[in-house]
């Protein structure tokens, strides 16, 4: 088998980027669902104020921190991945 070739920096960081704003729009779309079906059901919304810090001027709430944590994941896995030297 031959060896990968191994990819620039910016490639990966291309890649990276990509697959994080696509990862984000997808979370994104999920969230507004789910959060207009719990709402609808009369149930807590995933936009309530979950960590909140005024003088920072940080307001974040559960579905902030899913929409940031899914993109950062994909981001990540997609950085790793590319990579000639990984398993």
């Amino acid at each position: 088998m031959a060896a990968a070739q191994k990819r620039s920096w910016w490639v990966r960081l291309l890649l990276s980027f990509g697959a994080g704003i696509a990862s984000a729009l997808v979370v994104a779309i999920l969230i507004a669902v789910v959060d207009l079906y719990l709402a609808g059901h009369g149930m807590a919304t995933l936009n309530a104020p979950l960590l909140d810090w005024p003088g920072a001027g940080i307001h974040l709430s559960l579905a902030d921190l899913i929409f940031l944590g899914a993109a950062a994941l994909a981001a990540a896995i997609t950085w790793r991945r590319t990579s000639a030297t990984g398993p």
